[in-house]
């Protein structure tokens, strides 16, 4: 009889441990959806547009994520090197407080000063500025 107690208290003990597990990987998937890795391979990710320079040599994507029952996040505008194996957009990140409007026919990117809702700290940038290797024109 006491054989029988211990192996169905082992057999709850397994349940409890295996549901555990469970809820403890679902919580890691709620945390990567509002701490995204700006990757297009990022199951979040939401293309909104991109657009490939002139001279071919880089590229821009404006994007969101899809934060589930949450909604949508803000709009993220970042430039990368126009290269196939190239996924990561962070490095490329236009700051905040300036969103891109397209290219100059000499390949440079052209940012737009805008007022997002939420408070940003402010960043100055400088028509001239590089970011990620491409330079920058700014328009009011």
């Amino acid at each position: 009889m006491k054989k029988w107690i211990l192996i169905t208290i082992g057999i709850v003990l397994i349940g409890i441990v295996g549901i555990g597990i469970k809820i403890n990987s679902d919580f890691d998937k709620v945390a990567e959806a509002f701490h995204s890795e700006h990757s297009l391979k990022d199951a979040s990710f939401v293309l909104i547009s991109k657009s490939i320079s002139p001279n071919k040599k880089h590229k821009y994507y404006e994007y969101q994520f899809d934060n589930g029952g949450f909604g949508y996040s803000r709009v993220f505008w970042s430039v990368i090197e126009n290269n196939e194996n190239k996924s990561d957009l962070e490095k490329g990140l236009i700051p905040y407080g300036f969103k891109i409007k397209g290219w100059t026919t000499e390949s440079e990117l052209i940012l737009e000063k805008w007022n997002p809702y939420y408070e940003i700290k402010k960043t100055e940038l400088k028509s001239g500025t590089e970011i990620n290797g491409v330079k920058i024109t700014l328009t009011e």
